[in-house]
Parts: C-alpha cells; structure tokens; sequence
C-alpha cells in the first residue's frame, strides 16, 4: 500500500514539470519576442529581470546543482563498475588500495567521456536542447522498457531473452540514435519520423524480439524463467484508490485546459 501511494505522490510531483518548466518558456515568450535562440531563454530572463546580487545568487546555486549532478552520476559509475564488476566478476580478492585506484580510473574515464558526449550533443542541428534531450532519452529507454515490462507482465520471460534486449536491443536502439542524430540528421533527410514515434518503433520491435526468442528457447530451465511472485494481493482500498481518481481527473482536465487553448 505503501508503495502505491508513494508512486501516486511521484504522479503529483511531476504536475510540477508545468510550472518549472513551460511556464516560464511561455513568460519569455511574452516578455522578449525577438529572442532568436529558445536554448537562452532562462539565462535572459535571469540576466535581465533580477537585480545584479540575484542574478549571482542564481548563478552560483545553478553551479553548485550542476556540479551535484556531475558528481553523484560519477560517484555511482565508478561505484557500480568497482564494486559489481570489478571485485564480483575478475578480481574478489582485490585490496582496499586497488579498489580505490579502480574508482579513480574509472571516475577520470567517466569524466572525459562525459565531456566528448556533451560536444557530441552540442554539434547537434535541428533540435532545440530540451528536444536533443528528449531524443537521447528515446533511443535509450526502449531496451529497459521490454524488459522491465516483460519481467512483470511474463512470467515465461527468459534470461536468455533479457539480455539479448539489454544488449542487442540497446546497441540497435543507440545506433539508431546516432544514424538519426549524426549521420543522417532529421534535420535534412525527410524520410525519418518523429523522434518520439522512432522511440516506439525501436520498442515494439525490441519487443517482438523478445516474445520470439522467449518462445523458441525451448532449453531453457524453469529456474531461467521470471520467478517473481507477489503471491495473493488485496484490492486496493480507498486509501490508495481514492488519491488515483483524484490523479487522473487532474491529468485530464489539465490536458483540456491546455489542449482547448
């Protein structure tokens, strides 16, 4: 039940998304029609509109998020590969100093790799930043949806299976990416759909893969089946039920609101 309720919160927290992110845009808008580039829209509103001991504040609280975000997706690369790869996989007896130089390895690694990806990104044409973003993020879910949902929904799904998603699947889904982002930008071949609809066709195909291989592996143990079991559940009661009408009633009449307008 809790954890019913704490992804009902998480649907409320995203209403937010709204206001942090389009209203300001549409603010902009109004306040400085002859912005050329959208991609500067916060940084002129925040130049522009606050006084000169505000604007450092900003500046200095936007640097310190940035610098936060930069350090804990560092933090957990280089956690993940020493911890779960490194001492689980080749070396269980590594020493203390030897698992730190690992991480420090792999932190630099990850910082340089970071640093051509976003040039990378930044030589893409076409797309505003939020759209670049929203691109990225399309070619890279596909692959953990399948198997999220397949893990859940279907309880025949194989190891076998997954991990030909997981690995297959991403490297399709991720060179697909880079056909659509780099080599043949949307930007001037026509022929290429939608990134959000590309992204959906990457995962019904990703999917079908993954009911094909799940049902010809017929050698496949029943140990290398999902075994996951949640055994009997109770109906949800209003406690959990009455808080997702309100959810969905929400999301509807916001999408009117802002679809009739």
């Amino acid at each position: 039940q809790q954890g019913q309720l704490g992804t009902n919160f998480t649907g409320w927290l995203k209403i937010l998304d709204v206001a942090l992110f389009i209203i300001p845009g549409i603010a902009c808008f109004v306040l400085f029609p002859d912005l050329k580039d959208p991609d500067e829209a916060y940084m002129t509103m925040v130049t522009r509109l606050f006084p000169v001991g505000m604007t450092g504040l900003i500046m200095a609280v936007l640097i310190a998020a940035l610098i936060s975000t930069i350090d804990s997706a560092l933090n957990s690369l280089s956690t993940v590969f020493t911890m779960d790869i490194f001492v689980k996989k080749y070396k269980p007896v590594a020493t203390q100093k030897e698992i730190i130089n690992i991480g420090r390895i792999v932190t630099v690694f990850g910082a340089v790799l970071a640093i051509f990806l976003t040039l990378a990104i930044d030589s893409i044409k076409g797309l505003k930043l939020f759209d670049v973003f929203q691109a990225i993020l399309g070619f890279i879910a596909p692959p953990m949806t399948v198997v999220f949902l397949f893990g859940v929904f279907w309880k025949r799904t194989t190891t076998r299976a997954a991990n030909t998603a997981l690995t297959a699947g991403t490297a399709f889904s991720l060179g697909t990416g880079v056909f659509y982002l780099w080599i043949f930008p949307s930007e001037k071949y026509a022929f290429w759909p939608h990134f959000l609809l590309l992204s959906f066709f990457i995962f019904v195909l990703i999917a079908i893969s993954t009911y094909l291989i799940t049902s010809l592996d017929r050698s496949a143990a029943a140990e290398d089946q999902n075994s996951l079991d949640y055994g009997e559940l109770p109906m949800p009661g209003k406690k959990v039920l009455i808080p997702w009408l309100m959810l969905i009633v929400t999301m509807i009449g916001l999408y009117l609101l802002f679809n009739g307008h």
